[in-house]
């Protein structure tokens, strides 16, 4: 099995589609975080790609954890976006994404786990920044302007772990005026008035350990389901649904963690999608994405 996980993700690499990446990074990056010896938690993380017409986007966070029971954890990230390309150089703050865990079974010699997740994604912009006073497309956005709920499970055994979870949109329309129409690039569908429909995420993981080691791995699958075709106001104020835009991408992804002391980690992340949808108008597409995060436990 775990032979068939690296082929996978080899071939994602391999694979020379420009394709879409991951949701963005308070869907697919939800920490199902145990209760655990250590308290509190601090994160500081960075993850880069390339986007639509080869923007390069840059997204650092930092993230805070505090077990508040022996059950239940709350756990908040803040993130911020740079990104360059033909277009213009865009930074601004991105969201503030909060969530609560909650251990809701555990089986005697505690080797199987499942966690419970609720939360909300708050968006700090808009997602209506300008160059020039020329609006931008989404991939240059920060954010994808939108108040989101989060829900989700996560079953965890000893080398295996499974979760599930959902994006809703609880407002629909964020506030970008881009029309592909006005702009100087064909690269970038139109998105004024962008309504972006929910997403159902399903990741299978496999851990890798040996005893001792203070490497660890963990090479995983991660299917996104987008539920309906997204929509935006055209140049005579009718709404357009765009075609190709539901559907399943499919992702891989490896992990690799270096336990620096029982208090300090640090966390080197690769991914990239083999399984693609047609047309991703919210500015998520990546060829692929690298990141990295550090971990200080007390």
């Amino acid at each position: 099995m775990k032979r068939f996980f690296l082929v996978l993700i080899a071939a994602a690499f391999i694979c020379n589609t420009y394709a879409q990446g991951c949701s963005d990074a308070g869907f697919c990056s939800l920490k199902y975080t145990a209760a655990d010896v250590n308290k509190n938690n601090i994160s500081l993380g960075n993850v880069s790609g390339i986007a639509d017409g080869q923007t390069f986007v840059n997204a650092t966070y930092i993230s805070y954890a505090r077990q508040l029971s022996k059950r239940l954890v709350w756990d908040t990230k803040v993130t911020a976006n740079y990104a360059s390309g033909a277009l213009a150089n865009n930074f601004n703050v991105g969201d503030a994404v909060t969530n609560i865990s909650v251990n809701v079974w555990q089986n005697k010699t505690k080797n199987n786990l499942f966690t419970a997740l609720a939360g909300v994604k708050i968006p700090l912009t808009a997602a209506n920044d300008k160059a020039g006073g020329k609006p931008l497309p989404m991939a240059y956005q920060a954010s994808l302007g939108t108040y989101d709920l989060l829900l989700g499970g996560s079953f965890v055994t000893t080398k295996w772990e499974f979760t599930n979870a959902w994006q809703i949109p609880l407002t629909k329309q964020n506030k970008n005026t881009f029309i592909e129409e006005y702009s100087v690039s064909n690269d970038f569908p139109s998105t004024n008035n962008f309504k972006r429909r929910a997403d159902v995420l399903v990741r299978a993981a496999y851990n890798i350990k040996k005893p001792g080691c203070k490497f660890s791995f963990k090479p995983n699958l991660l299917a996104i389901y987008h539920l309906g075709k997204d929509s935006f106001e055209d140049i005579y104020a009718k709404r357009q649904q765009l075609d190709g835009s539901d559907g399943l991408t499919l992702n891989a992804n490896i992990i690799a963690k270096y336990a620096i002391s029982n208090a300090n980690s640090i966390e080197l992340s690769v991914a990239a999608p083999f399984l693609v949808r047609e047309v991703r108008p919210d500015g998520l597409t990546r060829v692929f994405t690298a990141g990295v995060e550090y971990k200080i436990s007390f």
